[in-house]
């Protein structure tokens, strides 16, 4: 099906090879995840099974590359897109009709299909992928992960005999990256169509993956079938590739087992009877009694959530409802208090009004009725300038915010009024704040997702604002650049807001999380207080982490993996000191196994 020889591939205007030398087999029907720290070389790999990569980009290329037996060199586009179907990193990339039923009708068209034909396979594909109610939608209004859909229904209304996608789920809620998987895992399993899918996103996608395949460095160095990867844990180490939870407690309590699921842990564990418990964890029928977090509804719009009347108060929102139409509204009646020092993780399904919020708070959307106030000040008369030096906003695409020729000169412009030596500390500072000082002569364009994310976020930590707020910004990232991110905010940033379907992240970094659904707030407090409530997360279409379940079964009251294994290990230690306790007592003559004597004294 996929046979790649001694790839060689060399971007235009870079002397350094992207691609050194990668072979490659993928068979028929093959479900194949793909995956490597950023900016390895993933995306570029993929471009070339359709042929973007040579007959558009230009370059350097050499090797082999053919599909069902056919060269890729000495193919057209326009035969090979029939037969591989790429589906983009950004949505953005992808997307050019105006509607919906447009933009997933425009490669039936171009096989000239008739009408008849062309509405059933628009229909089919958006209910594929959940967005059969959106059919007459504007492209536009839709959020990133709904754009995510289009982009999959559009391939999958072609129904390619090979599907390449490029973190196609990066954006999506829980809920939905898994909806939408299980249909990919479906039509591989049942039409035979070979997939090849980039992720960094390892311990969502290993249970729908047959095998595992690494790059490094432009190279493949691990291919292993899903089962057997996991056996070599050091190189997902060292590489800083997030692993199933269920295999890193597994391995670091010290057993020989990689379980992917949280049913197979319980069964490594020796708790296989727990499996029913762990798929319904523990619920409280009064959240708020139990935990002390707040929850809302639809109908509780007039209370405030969070923390009201302090004097710390740097954001201030009150009954704000907003929108991109007047009779569409995305916010509906928002109450919020924001405090400065905190960090504040949003959540929620796709849809339910996070990056509109943000962009409320940075003052680029204008509340229809209500108000929103950022250091005491009205948003409503101002624009976003009027905060730009206080206020930082990165989006949720990088691409909307770059445009210099270099990494260096897109940190360097946000303090271009400050002495030229202040400029250098700050641009140098939030370059290597962000791991990227070694790319700042490259043209942003030229980089990875990841990469150029990281660069957007530089270019707003170099004006040190009071306030930054960030849109999914751990989409395309490696652990190792998550950890070191999230940390530098931590660390350095006095009021953090982001939005993020991580909950994991939001769970180690956030000192507070709000839940988001339809516009509304439905919960907020810590993130231990809101991980407990099923609930609220089912309603906004998140679910606990395996090690939380993992944790709810065993009956242990811990929200990490480090946690658990902590407990567990006082545990087993507590275990062994009774067992050898009664094995001492037992050789006292009298004294049984319970230790006591004789005449029931107690020794």
């Amino acid at each position: 099906m996929i046979e790649i020889k001694d790839l060689w591939y060399t971007y235009p205007g870079r002397t350094e090879p992207t691609l050194k030398g990668v072979n490659l087999k993928i068979k028929e029907g093959e479900f194949v995840l793909l995956t490597g720290p950023t900016g390895c070389g993933k995306s570029t790999l993929l471009k070339t099974l359709n042929g973007i990569i040579p007959h558009e980009s230009g370059g350097i290329f050499s090797g082999s590359i053919r599909v069902n037996g056919i060269e890729t060199r000495n193919s057209n586009q326009m035969e090979l897109s029939r037969a591989v179907g790429l589906v983009f990193q950004n949505p953005d990339d992808q997307i050019f009709s105006t509607s919906v039923e447009d933009e997933v009708a425009f490669g039936p068209e171009n096989l000239c299909l008739k009408r008849e034909e062309i509405d059933k396979k628009v229909e089919e594909a958006l209910r594929m992928v959940g967005m059969a109610g959106h059919r007459l939608a504007s492209t536009n209004a839709l959020s990133g992960g709904q754009k995510q859909r289009i982009c999959i229904a559009s391939m999958l209304a072609m129904m390619p005999e090979i599907l390449a996608m490029d973190e196609p789920v990066s954006q999506m809620d829980p809920l939905g990256t898994r909806e939408v998987l299980n249909t990919v895992r479906e039509l591989n399993r049942k039409l035979k169509i070979t997939i090849l899918l980039v992720e960094h996103r390892i311990h969502e996608l290993t249970p729908f993956a047959d095998r595992i395949v690494i790059m490094d460095g432009g190279k493949i160095i691990l291919d292993q079938p899903a089962s057997k990867a996991f056996d070599y844990l050091e190189v997902f180490h060292r590489l800083g590739l997030r692993v199933p939870e269920p295999v890193e407690l597994c391995h670091t309590l010290g057993i020989k087992a990689s379980p992917l699921s949280t049913g197979e842990a319980l069964a490594v564990l020796g708790a296989g009877n727990c499996k029913e418990k762990a798929k319904t964890p523990r619920t409280f029928s009064n959240p708020e009694e139990e935990t002390g977090m707040q929850t809302g509804s639809a109908g509780n719009n007039g209370s405030i959530v969070g923390t009201t009347g302090n004097n710390d108060s740097i954001i201030s929102i009150r009954d704000l409802w907003s929108g991109y139409e007047k009779n569409r509204m995305v916010l509906k009646g928002i109450n919020l208090e924001i405090r400065k020092g905190e960090r504040v993780a949003i959540m929620g399904t796709n849809g339910s009004g996070k990056s509109t919020l943000l962009l409320n708070l940075a003052a680029m959307l204008k509340p229809y009725k209500g108000g929103v106030k950022v250091f005491g000040e009205d948003t409503r008369p101002r624009n976003s300038y009027s905060f730009a030096g206080r206020v930082g906003f990165v989006f949720q695409n990088p691409d909307l915010m770059l445009f210099c020729d270099s990494v260096e000169e897109e940190a360097s412009f946000g303090p271009v009024q400050l002495k030229y030596k202040d400029i250098e500390e700050r641009t140098r500072t939030s370059l290597e704040a962000m791991s990227i000082l070694d790319l700042k002569q490259d043209l942003p364009q030229s980089l990875s997702r990841g990469q150029r994310l990281r660069t957007a976020v530089a270019s707003v930590l170099s004006i040190n604002p009071e306030i930054i707020l960030l849109d999914e910004p751990t989409t395309g990232q490696d652990r190792v650049n998550i950890e070191h991110m999230m940390n530098y905010f931590k660390d350095n940033c006095s009021t953090l807001v982001f939005c993020t379907h991580d909950i994991e992240i939001a769970m180690l970094y956030a000192t507070r999380i709000l839940v988001m659904d339809e516009g509304r707030i439905i919960a907020d407090g810590k993130g231990r207080e809101v991980i407990k409530n099923i609930e609220i997360l089912k309603q906004a279409s998140l679910t606990q982490p395996p090690g939380v379940e993992i944790a709810n079964c065993l009956g242990v009251d811990a929200f990490s993996v480090t946690e658990l294994v902590e407990v567990l290990t006082r545990r087993s230690s507590e275990v062994k000191k009774y067992e050898v306790r009664k094995d001492e007592l037992e050789n006292y003559e009298g004294v049984n196994s319970e230790g006591m004597n004789s005449e029931g004294i107690k020794c």
